[in-house]
């Protein structure tokens, strides 16, 4: 089987200080910015006052197997010049070519700290979302038809992010993200949320979540020591962010009716894999018809969880044959995409072939260009 270019639809750009320049001067002094070796610690960091330095090496990741010495090597000795991809646009195609990848939907790296601000700190993290919407579509631009720019919207300025949406829907953005997780007192299955859903719908905008970009207080949990003293609080920051993470987030805008009430919402879940979604589309209907009928008088699903899940939902998977696999079963085969991760630890770069020819090769070569190109392609208007 021969397949000739892949679209990664969930790979990254780590930031250069151009993607906050347009932070309104008084408003970024608190961050964020760069700084060299701060105190107690080595190599290039992204600040924001009050927040944990967040290590700019630890994005540059893809093809280390994140072996201790690299990781160590690579955030200690971080120029922006040994390696230019995953910043400049300009550089970048090379690196997707190498790996048989010719368009890539980009998610954010080092933006996420903004979502660690807050309360008094919310017209910062707005301003530093505005100003990354509009440097993405610049560094997009630069490689016209390769790059294509999802917006990042704030959780917690719901007035701003419909705004937002509007306007990056005319500006060329093929969709917008929301931090995968809120903290307790914040829920998507909120009605709050509505005008944004709304919004989305309305416009055909494509509402993304992507694993461990949460709306919280600090960024400890991207310090690459972490602060785990037991492997048992290892088990726990694993077993939330790699297990638990996306089936809550699926459970709220399931059973808070976000996908009920806006039928024409596209909703994508970037880097949770795949297996997870399997009691969605085989033990969840069953109650839920059962609970239509005993309680007709209170608002309920009346589509089944497994159909509105094929009908609106999309999942990026990385290396994953056995989530592939019982996808195709369950008649999931529209809604898996292929993804890349570049250029994160955790990405498949520069072994991309390889490793798609090893999920696909008991496949059809129609099936395996549905994973690898063309559900991608229909959901963001790709030809």
């Amino acid at each position: 089987m021969t397949l000739t270019g892949f679209i990664s639809a969930d790979s990254h750009v780590n930031e250069p200080e151009d993607a906050f320049a347009r932070i309104p001067k008084a408003l970024r002094a608190k961050g964020p910015h760069y700084v060299q070796d701060p105190p107690g610690k080595k190599g290039l960091y992204l600040i924001i006052e009050g927040h944990s330095p967040d290590p700019v090496g630890n994005t540059f990741l893809a093809g280390t197997n994140r072996e201790p010495s690299i990781v160590k090597d690579r955030v200690e000795n971080f120029t922006w010049d040994r390696w230019r991809g995953p910043w400049d646009a300009t550089a970048r195609p090379a690196d997707m070519d190498l790996d048989g990848v010719k368009i890539e939907v980009l998610y954010p790296s080092l933006s996420r700290n903004l979502y660690g601000l807050s309360g008094k700190d919310t017209p910062l993290q707005v301003a530093g979302l505005k100003s990354y919407n509009d440097w993405i579509l610049e560094y997009c631009g630069a490689v016209p038809g390769r790059l294509y720019a999802v917006c990042l919207l704030s959780a917690i300025d719901i007035e701003w992010s419909v705004k937002e949406i509007e306007r990056c829907s005319n500006l060329g953005h093929v969709g917008a993200m929301l931090p995968a997780n809120v903290p307790a007192e914040l829920s998507y299955a909120d009605p709050r949320y509505e005008p944004i859903w709304a919004a989305c719908e309305s416009l055909g905008f494509p509402i993304h979540f992507h694993i461990n970009i949460k709306q919280s207080a600090d960024r400890d949990s991207y310090e690459p020591g972490r602060h785990e003293e037991s492997m048992i609080d290892v088990g726990n920051r694993l077993m939330n962010r790699s297990i638990l993470e996306g089936p809550r987030l699926m459970k709220d805008i399931l059973f808070g009716l976000v996908l009920e009430n806006h039928p024409r919402l596209k909703v994508i879940f970037a880097e949770y894999e795949l297996l997870w979604v399997m009691p969605f589309l085989t033990r969840l209907d069953a109650t839920v018809e059962r609970y239509g009928r005993e309680h007709p008088d209170i608002p309920h699903m009346t589509t089944l969880p497994s159909d509105a899940i094929r009908r609106q939902v999309y999942f990026t998977f990385q290396d994953d044959p056995a989530g592939v696999a019982a996808a195709e079963v369950l008649g999931l085969e529209d809604n898996i995409m292929w993804a890349s991760d570049y250029p994160h630890g955790g990405a498949t770069w520069p072994h991309s072939k390889e490793i798609v020819a090893n999920q696909v090769k008991d496949m059809s070569e129609e099936r395996a260009k549905q994973l690898v190109w063309d559900n991608a392609a229909r959901l963001y208007g790709i030809s």
